[in-house]
């Protein structure tokens, strides 16, 4: 069945979205994950969008990795979900439709999600998606770790990426924009949404990668850039580094390789939640910053920071705990 081509119109990016949902395991304790962390944490997500929904069967908190990826109202995404980083550790792979996700709702009223699914044969976790349009056209943002993960070159790849949306879409052209991965041992996870996230038509916001690259002469910042910039976008950057001294400035200095965090905001509509590392000046900064490249021309989106301190959640993904992410990696978002 071919499905309805998809345009900058009916394409839903976070700012179309007004559902969320999070994993029914958000407040209890999973690895070493801070049960009581995520306690308040979950009070402070219903606080944001009272009709925040849970989703039951997950095997672990990480919502966005595994469930499917809105396209357009009525169709949505599958893919496989096996990521690499969790191969020791399969008791945390859900496969939402083999487990029969759903919502607590759902389950007293006997119902399932209403929507059509068209399975991609690949290999890919949801939150190495990043939604965008770039002029007037739809566009998905992807860290190139999925090349290693489908085992494919990226020339094979583009050419079956173009092939695959107008032959399921009719005659979609899918833009496709491939980030440079840092590899496993400085970034397991490799996920977009720690990278770059979708302000408006042409327009992303990229995470402090300048800091990084100044601070370990590094250049992945640089090359993000120039990937996004190639694709037609207009990049802002969050940078700390000028703003603090990290000599000096020891709560900066111990938070400084978590502050990637930022960019991985949870957006619902025109409302951004923003993940807090707990240090004042340092949350007061990265949310001037966000909201800035929100709303530098006009009011797009309403900002705001957390009432919880998420350093524990952020922490390092590691052999005792499957973590290393933050408000856009615990939620799903949908558009109705």
């Amino acid at each position: 069945m071919i499905m309805e081509k998809i345009t900058a119109k009916n394409f839903v990016t976070d700012n179309r979205t007004n559902k969320l949902y999070v994993s029914s395991l958000i407040d209890r304790e999973n690895g070493a994950l801070d049960a009581r962390v995520r306690s308040k944490l979950r009070l402070s997500i219903l606080e944001f969008s009272p009709n925040c929904e849970l989703l039951v069967n997950t095997r672990d908190v990480w919502a966005r990795d595994y469930m499917p990826i809105q396209l357009t109202k009525d169709v949505f995404l599958g893919y496989t979900y096996n990521p690499d980083y969790l191969i020791d550790d399969s008791k945390c792979v859900t496969n939402w439709q083999l487990h029969n996700v759903h919502t607590q709702r759902q389950l007293v009223r006997n119902e399932h999600f209403d929507f059509s699914v068209i399975q991609m044969p690949i290999i890919l976790d949801g939150g190495n998606i990043v939604k965008a349009i770039v002029n007037n056209q739809p566009c998905i943002i992807m860290c190139d770790k999925i090349l290693q993960e489908n085992n494919v070159l990226e020339k094979e790849f583009r050419i079956w990426w173009e092939h695959w949306w107008n032959n399921n879409f009719s005659g979609t052209e899918m833009g496709l924009v491939l980030l440079p991965w840092e590899g496993s041992d400085v970034n397991p996870i490799g996920h977009a949404d720690g990278i770059v996230r979708y302000i408006e038509d042409g327009r992303v916001l990229m995470t402090n990668y300048a800091d990084f690259d100044k601070r370990y002469k590094e250049d992945y910042g640089a090359s993000c850039k120039k990937q996004l910039e190639e694709a037609g976008f207009k990049v802002e950057s969050l940078s700390f580094l000028d703003r603090f001294n990290y000599e000096n400035d020891k709560m900066f200095r111990l938070l400084f390789k978590h502050s990637w965090c930022y960019i991985n905001f949870l957006q619902l509509g025109n409302q951004i939640l923003v993940p807090s590392l707990g240090y004042e000046p340092l949350d007061r900064e990265a949310l001037r910053q966000i909201n800035q490249a929100f709303n530098v021309r006009k009011q797009i989106a309403d900002i705001q920071l957390i009432d919880v301190d998420m350093t524990s959640i952020v922490e390092d993904i590691g052999v005792e705990q499957n973590s290393g992410g933050a408000l856009n990696c615990l939620t799903w978002t949908t558009g109705t």
